[in-house]
């Protein structure tokens, strides 16, 4: 049986720089089933950009909640920018944009100063 732990996200990773989305998908998506919140977020990535499977901003989004309900800092920030981004049904105000922001900040993600980006004002 497949453990959440086990997932390998340099192995994925490799595959994503490589362009090789089927093996992304393939490697990632029985971990992010599995519940590892980094292979939920790499399968958002996936569905939101499109890259080996069709464009689904609403899959996209359902990965990014499964992984921020774990406290995946990464799910938070990507979660916010999902928001920002509005390309879907998926619109939020600011002020939720902002709190996804600072979820991520409190649990440690800080990619850029300032953070959370200053259009959340």
């Amino acid at each position: 049986m497949l453990s959440a732990s086990e997932y390998n996200p340099d192995v994925v990773m490799a595959g994503f720089e490589r362009r090789d989305y089927a093996f992304v998908l393939e490697n990632a998506m029985p971990f992010a089933v599995a519940g590892n919140p980094d292979a939920q977020c790499m399968e958002s990535l996936l569905y939101q950009c499109g890259l080996g499977v069709e464009r689904d901003i609403d899959e996209a989004e359902r990965w990014l909640l499964k992984a921020a309900e774990q406290d995946s800092a990464l799910a938070w920030n990507n979660l916010g920018t999902l928001y920002a981004i509005c390309d879907s049904g998926s619109c939020h105000s600011r002020k939720r944009i902002k709190e996804c922001y600072l979820r991520a900040k409190e649990l440690g993600f800080n990619c850029a100063d300032p953070y959370p980006p200053p259009f959340c004002e």
